[in-house]
């Protein structure tokens, strides 16, 4: 059984370390890094390493060179509810998550071939869940506190990489229904959406649950992709596949199948205008369990999603000197006494700082899916503030809206204003340094779980992200 806090008390002190903790995050965040004299160059090499543990004495670059890498990270969240929902107080959430990439190339020399696997190990509570009562959750990193492995998989690419081929435990979020910009936000609606995330039995192979699959995507292009899958139909709740080992394939447990195109602009190197993509996917699910709302439980169920992620606006290229052909001291011909600037050769370095776009939207049956609309929209700026180059900045909002079959149901049961949830994200994304990174979150809650029965919830939270 659940902790909850309850008494005025509790709530004052739990309230006074919260917002204590989200201060000293947010000093941390905005500080710069210290300056350090040339005697403590191991630490300027520790605070710019990929991971907080380092190279391991060269190990780890010697492991990569030889196909292996190791990985890890540990999220810690804290999360506040300050008004409405179902009550005040403070939760904490917590994952760590590690595995192992295998590059069969050069491990063994077999070409195009690659294994993975990555574990979870889940902690603390849903604030979703406890505080809220609302479906489009807090927090993407929640789940039933337990050791689980989420992925186990093989890929074969083929034909220089234009066909390529994964079996094993596969979650359908790690490629499919992905938007790049969403991907900054915390909610979970904004990665596995709520028009699969509800209307998938147990919430279908979106984090935290794998499960057995298959996916082919074909690269023709460089700018156009095909991708189709098919997953084991029913995952099982999480308390029941506790581990990740639940696997069971027939017509009756069903099967879900996913395809998904994918078109690009703008992405080579030689191309000067705006990037973006486009993504058009449908979803079928069969079995028992695939139209649990419906009258029918034979006809299956299934629907249409589409996405768009734009950069609005690039900030300037940079200029990067090129050395010239016939120098013998290794000068740049900027360097070169009586340089012109119309001559110097240059060459110009595209920035990935700028205000991207992202919006999906998706179509599903009215009568056997408790959300039967889904949007979400939003806008991100990566580099906005000087010298935080690597921070991104950014708002976003999600809707929706419940099938007619969901709404009676609620109606019955005495529900008022039951229609769709909503919910408005802030949130920043310093990268404090290349293994640490702080984010403060506001989150306010519309409807929590698509009716007026509870008032619209304030939520503010903020994790630390560290990578191994």
């Amino acid at each position: 059984m659940k902790h909850r806090i309850n008494t005025p008390k509790s709530k004052i002190r739990l309230r006074a370390f919260f917002y204590a903790a989200l201060t000293l995050l947010g000093t941390t965040a905005w500080a710069e890094p210290p300056v350090h004299q040339d005697n403590n160059q191991p630490a300027i090499d520790w605070l710019h390493a990929d991971g907080l543990t380092g190279d391991w004495g060269g190990l780890r670059t010697t492991l990569q060179d030889r196909g292996v890498e190791i990985f890890g990270g540990y999220t810690a969240e804290v999360w506040g509810n300050t008004t409405g929902g179902i009550e005040q107080g403070a939760v904490y959430t917590g994952l760590l998550d590690f595995g192992v990439n295998l590059d069969l190339e050069k491990a063994i020399g077999w070409e195009g071939g690659s294994v993975s696997t990555t574990w979870l190990w889940l902690s603390g509570r849903d604030a979703s869940e406890d505080l809220v009562g609302n479906f489009l959750t807090i927090s993407n990193i929640e789940g039933f506190n337990t050791l689980r492995m989420l992925e186990l998989w093989f890929q074969q690419n083929l034909l220089d990489d234009k066909i390529s081929l994964r079996l094993g435990q596969l979650t359908a979020d790690s490629e499919f229904v992905i938007s790049d910009y969403a991907g900054t936000f915390i909610n979970s609606a904004f990665g596995w959406p709520a028009f699969l995330s509800t209307n998938l039995p147990a919430g279908g192979p979106g984090y935290p649950m794998g499960t057995l699959g298959a996916r082919l995507a074909l690269n023709p292009v460089d700018w156009f992709t095909f991708q189709s899958a098919v997953f084991q139909g029913n995952v099982y709740d999480q308390n029941v596949n506790r581990h990740g080992f639940r696997w069971r394939l027939d017509g009756e447990n069903g099967f879900l199948f996913l395809n998904e195109a994918q078109v690009r602009w703008n992405q080579r190197d030689e191309e000067t205008g705006l990037p973006g993509q486009g993504k058009a996917g449908m979803w079928i699910q069969t079995g028992e369990l695939a139209d649990t709302l419906s009258e029918s439980t034979n006809s299956g169920n299934s629907g249409w999603y589409f996405i768009l992620d734009q950069m609005l606006y690039r900030e300037p290229s940079a200029e990067v000197p090129v050395v010239a052909a016939n120098s013998k001291d290794g000068k740049s011909a900027v360097d070169s006494p009586g340089a012109k600037s119309f001559k110097t050769p240059v060459i110009l370095e595209k920035s990935d700082q700028g205000l991207g776009f992202f919006g999906r939207i998706a179509f599903t049956k009215e009568d056997r899916n408790f959300v039967n609309f889904y949007f979400d929209t939003g806008l991100t700026y990566k580099g906005l503030i000087p010298s935080r180059d690597d921070d991104i900045i950014g708002i976003a909002f999600a809707y929706a809206q419940l099938g007619n079959t969901a709404r009676n149901s609620l109606i019955g049961e005495g529900s008022v204003g039951v229609g769709a949830e909503m919910v408005l994200e802030v949130t920043y994304q310093c990268q404090v340094t290349p293994w640490l990174v702080v984010q403060p979150d506001i989150q306010y809650i519309i409807n929590p779980g698509g009716t007026q029965d509870f008032d619209n919830a304030f939520v503010i939270g903020g994790r630390a992200a560290i990578t191994f």
